[in-house]
């Protein structure tokens, strides 16, 4: 058996592809997409509101689960978070006999993003996926591997992140103030559930 090294590269900075690109492999193989273990079949993908950005719709019959992803070019941002967050309300609202899973996927998830992920885990089964694009010779392979949030406390930086959500969930599903503020509490909670050594 024969040993190739590998590089990994990023899609736009280093081959100079862009979204346009990613949405046609999307397109021509979901499965790049794994953002679970049961077999997913396609039902939309499109390019999304936000710059270098997709959105996605997966199915997996076999789990019983509609997959709501966000896809970005290079690195992922809080905003994608809020994004995806958004997208898991409304097809919930859209289809209400099913389960969604919302998911980011990027080349990149910065400890920020995954923290903002760990939180929004408190009111939807949120995952984080890192999109890596590898050359062994001429060939291009793609795959996605989940991301573990960090244990870094960032007090200011995690009550941002709450009212992000917050605001997010109140557009979609409006309750109100003090709803929100709970809300709010429990997405910084999130950060302190047993195993998390952030707080």
């Amino acid at each position: 058996m024969e040993y190739a090294p590998s590089d990994r590269l990023y899609l736009e900075d280093d081959l100079g592809v862009d979204v346009a690109w990613l949405l046609r492999r999307i397109h021509d193989d979901p499965s790049l997409l794994s953002v679970s273990d049961a077999p997913l079949d396609l039902e939309d993908a499109y390019l999304s509101v936000r710059a270098n950005s997709i959105t996605v719709l997966l199915n997996s019959d076999d789990a019983g689960v509609r997959h709501v992803v966000e896809v970005k070019l290079s690195d992922a941002d809080v905003e994608q978070v809020v994004r995806a967050l958004e997208l898991w309300l409304v097809e919930q609202q859209r289809h209400p006999e099913a389960e969604h899973q919302p998911s980011v996927v990027a080349e990149h998830i910065p400890p920020t993003v995954s923290r903002a992920v760990l939180m929004a885990q408190a009111i939807a089964p949120m995952g984080a996926f890192e999109l890596h694009a590898l050359q062994v010779g001429d060939a291009l392979a793609m795959h996605t591997e989940p991301v573990e949030a960090p244990a870094v406390a960032d007090p200011q930086g995690n009550s941002e992140i709450a009212m992000l959500l917050a605001d997010a969930m109140e557009r979609v599903d409006p309750r109100g103030a003090a709803y929100r503020e709970e809300l709010q509490a429990r997405l910084i909670g999130g950060l302190k559930r047993p195993g998390n050594a952030s707080s």
